[in-house]
Protein backbone atom coordinates (compact mmCIF):
# COMPACT_ATOMS: atom_id res chain seq x y z
CA UNK A 1 0.00 0.00 0.00
CA UNK A 2 0.99 3.59 -0.94
CA UNK A 3 2.17 5.99 2.07
CA UNK A 4 -0.85 8.48 1.97
CA UNK A 5 1.04 10.99 4.41
CA UNK A 6 1.25 14.58 2.86
CA UNK A 7 5.06 15.19 2.17
CA UNK A 8 6.16 18.56 3.82
CA UNK A 9 6.73 21.40 1.39
CA UNK A 10 10.09 22.33 1.53
CA UNK A 11 10.76 25.94 1.31
CA UNK A 12 13.02 26.55 -1.89
CA UNK A 13 16.88 28.23 -1.88
CA UNK A 14 15.42 31.61 -3.64
CA UNK A 15 12.24 31.64 -0.75
CA UNK A 16 14.80 31.25 1.86
CA UNK A 17 17.07 34.01 0.59
CA UNK A 18 13.88 36.39 0.44
CA UNK A 19 12.77 35.67 3.62
CA UNK A 20 16.49 35.88 4.78
CA UNK A 21 16.64 39.20 3.06
CA UNK A 22 13.40 41.05 3.84
CA UNK A 23 14.50 40.02 7.95
CA UNK A 24 17.62 41.64 7.44
CA UNK A 25 16.37 44.96 5.64
CA UNK A 26 13.33 44.99 8.89
CA UNK A 27 16.15 44.44 11.45
CA UNK A 28 17.99 47.41 9.33
CA UNK A 29 15.10 49.61 9.41
CA UNK A 30 14.28 49.13 13.14
CA UNK A 31 17.95 49.54 14.06
CA UNK A 32 18.57 52.82 12.20
CA UNK A 33 15.26 54.03 13.58
CA UNK A 34 16.94 53.14 17.32
CA UNK A 35 20.17 55.20 15.83
CA UNK A 36 18.41 58.17 14.89
CA UNK A 37 16.33 58.50 18.06
CA UNK A 38 19.18 57.54 20.41
CA UNK A 39 21.49 59.85 19.21
CA UNK A 40 23.46 61.81 21.44
CA UNK A 41 24.82 65.06 20.37
CA UNK A 42 28.62 65.93 20.52
CA UNK A 43 27.83 69.48 22.65
CA UNK A 44 25.67 67.38 25.02
CA UNK A 45 28.01 67.33 28.39
CA UNK A 46 25.97 67.65 31.31
CA UNK A 47 27.29 68.98 34.51
CA UNK A 48 28.23 66.41 37.41
CA UNK A 49 27.70 68.53 40.45
CA UNK A 50 30.78 67.56 43.12
CA UNK A 51 27.77 68.47 45.91
CA UNK A 52 24.81 67.90 44.52
CA UNK A 53 23.07 69.15 47.73
CA UNK A 54 24.83 72.36 47.67
CA UNK A 55 23.53 75.56 46.02
CA UNK A 56 26.03 76.71 42.80
CA UNK A 57 28.86 78.93 44.17
CA UNK A 58 28.77 80.44 40.80
CA UNK A 59 25.34 81.89 41.75
CA UNK A 60 26.02 82.64 45.96
CA UNK A 61 29.59 84.14 44.58
CA UNK A 62 29.34 85.56 41.34
CA UNK A 63 26.11 85.98 39.61
CA UNK A 64 24.00 86.98 42.61
CA UNK A 65 26.04 89.22 44.04
CA UNK A 66 26.51 91.08 40.80
CA UNK A 67 22.78 91.26 40.68
CA UNK A 68 21.77 92.66 43.66
CA UNK A 69 24.27 95.20 43.78
CA UNK A 70 23.50 96.55 40.28
CA UNK A 71 19.81 96.54 41.12
CA UNK A 72 20.09 98.91 44.16
CA UNK A 73 21.50 101.54 41.97
CA UNK A 74 17.88 101.87 40.09
CA UNK A 75 19.60 102.23 36.81
CA UNK A 76 19.76 100.23 33.79
CA UNK A 77 22.80 97.65 33.84
CA UNK A 78 24.60 94.61 32.35
CA UNK A 79 24.19 91.25 33.17
CA UNK A 80 26.80 88.37 31.86
CA UNK A 81 25.70 84.74 32.41
CA UNK A 82 28.64 82.57 31.43
CA UNK A 83 27.26 79.19 30.19
CA UNK A 84 29.78 76.80 32.53
CA UNK A 85 28.17 79.08 35.02
CA UNK A 86 24.45 78.83 34.53
CA UNK A 87 25.10 75.22 33.52
CA UNK A 88 26.48 74.43 37.14
CA UNK A 89 23.64 76.11 38.70
CA UNK A 90 20.98 73.91 36.67
CA UNK A 91 23.00 70.75 37.85
CA UNK A 92 22.07 71.61 41.26
CA UNK A 93 18.99 71.79 40.99
CA UNK A 94 16.52 68.53 41.71
CA UNK A 95 16.57 66.08 38.77
CA UNK A 96 14.63 64.59 37.22
CA UNK A 97 11.65 66.52 36.99
CA UNK A 98 8.12 64.66 37.23
CA UNK A 99 5.23 65.55 34.56
CA UNK A 100 3.15 62.95 34.27
CA UNK A 101 4.15 59.90 32.52
CA UNK A 102 7.14 62.38 31.05
CA UNK A 103 10.21 63.39 32.83
CA UNK A 104 13.35 65.80 32.08
CA UNK A 105 17.28 65.57 33.60
CA UNK A 106 20.50 66.78 33.05
CA UNK A 107 19.93 69.90 31.19
CA UNK A 108 22.71 71.60 29.28
CA UNK A 109 22.50 74.76 27.33
CA UNK A 110 25.51 76.04 25.14
CA UNK A 111 25.46 79.71 23.70
CA UNK A 112 27.08 80.33 20.21
CA UNK A 113 26.23 83.13 17.46
CA UNK A 114 23.48 84.45 18.88
CA UNK A 115 21.70 81.36 19.58
CA UNK A 116 21.05 79.12 22.12
CA UNK A 117 21.19 75.52 21.89
CA UNK A 118 19.38 73.90 25.24
CA UNK A 119 19.72 70.09 25.64
CA UNK A 120 18.40 67.28 27.98
CA UNK A 121 17.40 63.63 28.66
CA UNK A 122 13.93 63.04 27.83
CA UNK A 123 12.33 60.46 29.29
CA UNK A 124 8.48 58.82 28.17
CA UNK A 125 6.97 55.93 29.59
CA UNK A 126 10.24 54.19 30.27
CA UNK A 127 11.93 55.59 26.85
CA UNK A 128 14.88 58.17 26.93
CA UNK A 129 16.46 60.34 24.32
CA UNK A 130 18.44 63.66 24.26
CA UNK A 131 16.35 65.87 23.16
CA UNK A 132 18.02 68.99 21.66
CA UNK A 133 16.18 72.57 21.26
CA UNK A 134 17.87 75.33 18.80
CA UNK A 135 16.78 78.64 19.40
CA UNK A 136 17.94 82.36 17.86
CA UNK A 137 16.18 84.83 20.27
CA UNK A 138 15.49 88.13 18.75
CA UNK A 139 14.27 91.53 20.56
CA UNK A 140 11.45 92.88 18.21
CA UNK A 141 10.65 96.50 17.96
CA UNK A 142 8.27 96.19 20.62
CA UNK A 143 10.40 95.40 23.73
CA UNK A 144 8.84 91.74 23.61
CA UNK A 145 11.60 88.28 22.83
CA UNK A 146 10.94 86.08 20.69
CA UNK A 147 12.71 82.98 21.18
CA UNK A 148 12.45 81.98 17.31
CA UNK A 149 12.61 78.04 17.94
CA UNK A 150 14.01 76.59 14.82
CA UNK A 151 14.34 72.69 15.72
CA UNK A 152 12.96 70.08 18.50
CA UNK A 153 15.11 66.63 17.62
CA UNK A 154 14.86 63.86 19.91
CA UNK A 155 18.19 62.31 18.95
CA UNK A 156 17.97 63.35 15.17
CA UNK A 157 14.19 62.87 14.67
CA UNK A 158 12.35 66.10 14.08
CA UNK A 159 9.35 66.04 16.78
CA UNK A 160 8.59 69.74 17.08
CA UNK A 161 5.11 69.32 17.20
CA UNK A 162 5.27 66.28 19.95
CA UNK A 163 7.50 68.12 22.12
CA UNK A 164 5.02 71.01 22.28
CA UNK A 165 1.99 68.77 22.70
CA UNK A 166 4.16 67.53 25.85
CA UNK A 167 5.41 70.48 27.09
CA UNK A 168 1.53 71.92 26.99
CA UNK A 169 0.49 68.88 28.67
CA UNK A 170 2.85 69.48 31.78
CA UNK A 171 2.32 72.63 31.94
CA UNK A 172 -1.14 72.13 31.93
CA UNK A 173 -1.01 69.23 34.46
CA UNK A 174 1.52 72.01 37.16
CA UNK A 175 -0.02 74.80 36.29
CA UNK A 176 -0.51 75.04 40.16
CA UNK A 177 3.14 76.08 40.30
CA UNK A 178 2.28 79.16 38.36
CA UNK A 179 -0.31 80.38 40.75
CA UNK A 180 2.06 83.58 42.71
CA UNK A 181 3.93 84.38 39.48
CA UNK A 182 1.35 84.56 36.89
CA UNK A 183 3.72 86.80 34.74
CA UNK A 184 6.28 83.59 34.71
CA UNK A 185 3.24 81.52 33.25
CA UNK A 186 2.48 83.59 30.90
CA UNK A 187 5.70 83.46 29.34
CA UNK A 188 6.22 80.30 29.57
CA UNK A 189 2.89 79.67 27.37
CA UNK A 190 4.18 81.82 24.61
CA UNK A 191 7.99 80.43 24.99
CA UNK A 192 5.86 76.45 24.09
CA UNK A 193 4.10 77.84 21.33
CA UNK A 194 7.36 80.02 19.94
CA UNK A 195 5.16 83.32 20.15
CA UNK A 196 6.25 86.34 21.67
CA UNK A 197 6.65 87.47 25.28
CA UNK A 198 7.30 90.71 27.37
CA UNK A 199 10.32 89.99 28.87
CA UNK A 200 9.75 90.88 32.89
CA UNK A 201 11.44 89.03 35.15
CA UNK A 202 11.04 88.65 38.74
CA UNK A 203 13.69 87.94 41.49
CA UNK A 204 12.89 88.38 45.27
CA UNK A 205 11.66 91.64 46.25
CA UNK A 206 12.54 93.06 42.60
CA UNK A 207 11.22 92.85 39.05
CA UNK A 208 13.41 93.60 35.94
CA UNK A 209 12.72 93.54 32.03
CA UNK A 210 15.13 92.32 29.54
CA UNK A 211 15.40 95.84 27.63
CA UNK A 212 18.58 94.30 25.04
CA UNK A 213 20.63 91.58 25.21
CA UNK A 214 22.83 89.96 23.10
CA UNK A 215 24.37 86.07 22.66
CA UNK A 216 28.37 85.06 22.11
CA UNK A 217 30.71 82.37 22.18
CA UNK A 218 29.98 80.87 25.92
CA UNK A 219 28.26 83.65 27.58
CA UNK A 220 24.73 85.64 27.50
CA UNK A 221 24.66 89.31 27.78
CA UNK A 222 21.88 91.10 29.52
CA UNK A 223 20.80 94.47 29.69
CA UNK A 224 18.28 95.03 32.59
CA UNK A 225 16.53 97.48 33.89
CA UNK A 226 14.86 97.61 37.07
CA UNK A 227 10.63 97.77 37.23
CA UNK A 228 8.51 98.76 39.77
CA UNK A 229 6.60 95.87 41.23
Amino acid sequence: MKNTKSKQKKTSPSEGFWLWGLSAIAMGVLGGIGILFWYTPRAYKPVEPENPEQVSIYLTHELGPEFFNQIQRNEPFELIISQAGLNDITSQWDWPQQFGDMSVSDPYVTFSNQSILLMGTLTYKGVSSVVSITAFPAMNPDGTISMNIQSVRLGMVPVTTLITKLAQKAFDDNRNCFEEDPKAAENVQAIIHNEPFDPILWFPDYWVRISNFSIEQCALKLTLLPEEG
